[in-house]
């Protein structure tokens, strides 16, 4: 399992800007330049965990429809062949 907690608001660590070994850490770390490149999501509290193609969202995000856009994102991404999101928008 790849577990990429969404605690990088600019840019991801050093670690992320050499190729990872595993396919799950490829995928996620996929995702997560997405959403960093993406204003709706950028800086939103989202962690993403990937384990065999799946991708798992959890979090909170600030509005339903960033919630339906994280998901979009998600499956956007090439390489995704699933994805459960159990991202909860606030209740502001």
């Amino acid at each position: 399992m790849t577990y990429v907690p969404w605690f990088l608001p600019y840019q991801p660590p050093s670690a992320f800007r050499s190729e990872p070994a595993c396919a799950d850490a490829r995928l996620a770390c996929r995702l997560l330049d997405r959403m960093l490149r993406d204003p709706l999501l950028r800086h939103e509290h989202i962690c993403i965990e990937v384990q065999n193609r799946v991708v798992v969202l959890e979090g909170v995000t600030s509005s339903v429809e960033v919630r339906a856009h994280a998901h979009e994102c998600a499956w956007d991404t090439p390489g995704v062949h699933d994805v459960n999101n159990r991202l909860h928008a606030s209740q502001r």
